[in-house]
C-alpha cells in the first residue's frame, strides 16, 4: 500500500472525521497537524451575576497539544494494527511550538 492508498483508507473508514487534529499527504508521507487556534472551542467564562461556583484547574496548552497528539496517533496506530499495516508505516516524533503539533507518516 501507498501512502494515497493509506490516506484514502483513512478517510474511506471515517477516520479523518473522529480525529482532533488534521492529516494532509505531502509528498512521500501524510502530516497530521493539530492547532490549538483552529481545533479547541472557545469556553465562555461564568459571569459575576451567576450564582453557581465554577471550579476547574487550567490546562496549559502544552498539555492539550499531548493530549490531542497522544489520542490520535493511538487512533491511527490502533487503525493500522486493525488492517494489518502497523509494520509498514514509521511515525515521527511530534514537533511542537507554542500552539501547534504535527507528526508525520512515512
Amino acid at each position: 500500500m501507498n501512502i494515497n492508498e493509506l490516506f484514502e483508507n483513512f478517510q474511506k473508514n471515517g477516520l479523518t472525521n473522529k480525529l482532533s487534529g488534521e492529516l494532509i499527504v505531502k509528498g512521500n508521507s501524510i502530516v497530521y497537524t493539530f492547532d490549538l487556534n483552529k481545533n479547541v472551542e472557545e469556553i465562555e467564562a461564568p459571569s459575576d451575576d451567576d450564582e453557581q461556583e465554577c471550579s476547574f484547574e487550567a490546562i496549559s496548552p502544552e498539555e492539550l497539544l499531548l493530549e490531542a497528539y497522544t489520542e490520535d496517533s493511538e487512533k491511527l496506530q490502533e487503525f493500522l494494527d486493525e488492517n494489518e499495516e502497523i509494520d509498514n508505516w514509521t511515525f515521527s516524533e511530534p514537533e511542537t511550538s507554542e500552539t501547534i503539533i504535527s507528526f508525520r507518516i512515512f
